[in-house]
């Protein structure tokens, strides 16, 4: 009987466990080979049976070295590009160069239904701010000839009138306030006033002050401007009434007025001349009580011309 020889043979494995042994077709047949490797993995047999035993510690020398150059390599390919991006980084923030912003990219067009047309629309018309009230000034002076309506007009002359007038312009009505001074010659030949028969031409005067006065016009209109006005009087009278009146050191004589009430309505046409200057022409009829001056309620009628400023 032959000599049994015994082989030891250092061999590598992989998963799932297969067995690479080197130079396993030198052994003698028959011959008792035990597997012996480093790895975790042991194993005994022969060459012609299976491996009846084994157990499993780790992973096999061989093929760990297989994966560790594998894995390495890999490690390699993914450290290579991104050190060379973080050198060329950091070469450009040294050099104190800016990076500039990438531009997003051009969105794609719209559908057909929703392109935007071309075709320039019309302006939208902004709605027109409403102004606040305006106020200006507007004043006039006229002179008037008063004539008296319910007496004898051979005794109570025509006479003149001047009046001043002034007031806030609110455009299309005006509030203010006048005044004037008014004479009316008296004819007094053959006149018999308590059994005295008078004689000559005296003044029937009149100091009046309106308050208020009230006016409505049409502003807009570029020629002429058209008005009419209404006022409450209050008058003062005197016909050769006087009174003394004496101080601590001198007398002296006085003219005496009395008060009425009255009422005064003016239609007049300002004719525009340059800028807001206007010829100023119209009638105006006024009403007087009886007050304590006369003994039954009198009116008269005056056309006047003047001129008319409106500031605004």
């Amino acid at each position: 009987m032959a000599e049994a020889v015994t082989i030891v043979l250092r061999c590598a494995y992989s998963i799932p466990v297969k067995l690479e042994c080197p130079a396993e077709d030198s052994a003698p047949e028959g011959a008792l080979v035990l597997v012996e490797d480093a790895s975790p993995l042991k194993a005994a047999g022969t060459l012609n049976n299976g491996v009846p035993s084994y157990r499993v510690s780790g992973i096999g020398e061989v093929s760990m070295r297989k994966i560790d150059l594998r894995f390495a390599a890999l490690l390699v390919a993914l450290w290579l590009p991104a050190t060379l991006a973080s050198a060329q980084w950091d070469a450009s923030t040294q050099e104190g160069t800016s990076t500039t912003a990438t531009t997003a990219p051009t969105p794609p067009p719209a559908p057909s239904d929703q392109m935007v047309s071309t075709t320039p629309q019309p302006a939208v018309q902004q709605p027109e701010e409403k102004k606040g009230l305006e106020v200006g000034f507007t004043w006039g002076l006229s002179i008037g000839v008063p004539i008296a309506l319910n007496v004898s007009r051979d005794v109570v002359r025509p006479g003149a009138n001047i009046n001043f007038f002034g007031g806030a312009d609110f455009g299309f009505f005006v509030i203010g306030g006048d005044a004037g001074l008014q004479w009316m010659p008296i004819d007094l030949n053959g006149v018999n006033v308590g059994g005295t028969i008078l004689s000559g031409r005296s003044p029937l005067t009149r100091i009046y002050l309106s308050l208020p006065e009230v006016r409505f016009q049409v502003p807009d209109l570029k020629v002429v401007l058209p008005y009419i006005t209404g006022s409450f009087d209050m008058n003062f009278w005197n016909f050769q009434e006087t009174a003394v009146g004496c101080g601590y050191w001198y007398c002296s004589q006085y003219s005496v007025y009395r008060f009425t009430p009255g009422f005064t309505g003016k239609a007049g046409l300002g004719f525009h001349i340059k800028g807001g200057v206007y010829i100023d022409a119209g009638f105006q009829y006024s009403f007087t009580g009886k007050g304590s001056f006369f003994e039954s309620s009198q009116w008269w009628l005056a056309p006047y011309v003047g001129v008319l400023v409106r500031r605004r």
